[in-house]
């Protein structure tokens, strides 16, 4: 990962996901607060801040996806590119060691498609 990637996921931590969870820190002070004050007002604040949970847990989930996506590690490198967009062509591969398949999944990510194949027990491939 280059340092810019690695910024990058330092600022979606910093401005993203860590905001989102002091804001909620924040906000359930708030709530108790409400009970005491104003106990109408607590049920639609409380749905605003599930809302605000579900939030914070997509970014997470994107973070993490972007960090090392799941369907790599469930399935492979062929459908977790496929499943990033990336047309995947040439013959059927098998399963690698994990830091081989991310290797060739963060090489391969983000383009219209590419080629992988088995080559003397290594995995490679070509972007086209």
């Amino acid at each position: 990962m280059s340092y810019a990637e690695r910024r990058a996921f330092e600022r979606a931590l910093h401005d993203g996901v860590q905001q989102q969870l002091v804001a909620l820190a924040v906000n359930l002070q708030l709530a108790r607060e409400l009970c005491e004050a104003d106990p109408a007002a607590v049920k639609p604040f409380l749905e605003e801040l599930g809302r605000d949970v579900h939030t914070a847990l997509d970014g997470a989930r994107e973070l993490a996806n972007a960090i090392y996506p799941p369907v790599l590690a469930d399935h492979g490198v062929v459908e977790a590119l496929r499943a990033a967009g990336v047309r995947v062509v040439g013959q059927r591969v098998g399963r690698h060691p994990p830091d081989v398949e991310a290797s060739v999944y963060f090489a391969c990510a983000g383009a219209p498609s590419a080629r992988l194949w088995e080559e003397n027990g290594a995995l490679r491939f070509a972007l086209e």
